[in-house]
């Protein structure tokens, strides 16, 4: 049995996917800070390290944008550059959360894929899938999971 060569629509149709991008990173949708606000904290104790805490519950608004890609502008501070671990910030550093002048819904945890060298307060915009921590009180309430800097 005689079968079609497909080899050159193969390489058409390699030729054209590489053309057209090729696999695309999902369109994201622009938040700003104050759509991170639809969250409360109630009050919580854990028994093992006899520590209080404040367990964030997150309104409808968030919950419809977990797991989805999201880009948003703040300020950069550094938590440990060794470890490639930075936070972006609704505020620069002198006014930030971990200053004792916002709420904890004005920081997110960046997971960066790949090493990068930020400047204190730098102003940036990143990319990345929005996550929601509903149970570890050793982490922020948000998450940008694969994040990348974004233009």
């Amino acid at each position: 049995m005689n079968f079609p060569d497909f080899r050159p629509l193969t390489a058409l149709t390699i030729a054209l996917f590489v053309a057209s991008g090729g696999f695309s990173q999902p369109e994201s949708q622009a938040i700003e800070w104050d759509d991170l606000k639809d969250v409360r904290f109630e009050p919580g104790f854990d028994e093992n390290s006899e520590t209080a805490y404040e367990l964030p519950v997150f309104g409808n608004s968030l919950e419809k944008l977990e797991g989805t890609s999201i880009s948003i502008t703040g300020y950069v501070i550094p938590m440990d550059i060794n470890l490639n671990y930075y936070v972006v910030s609704a505020y620069p550093f002198a006014a930030c959360f971990f200053c004792g002048s916002a709420g904890p819904e004005s920081v997110i945890d960046l997971q960066l894929t790949k090493e990068h060298h930020f400047k204190n307060d730098q102003k940036v915009t990143f990319c990345g899938e929005l996550v929601l921590n509903k149970n570890s009180f050793f982490e922020l309430p948000f998450a940008l999971r694969n994040a990348e800097v974004c233009d």
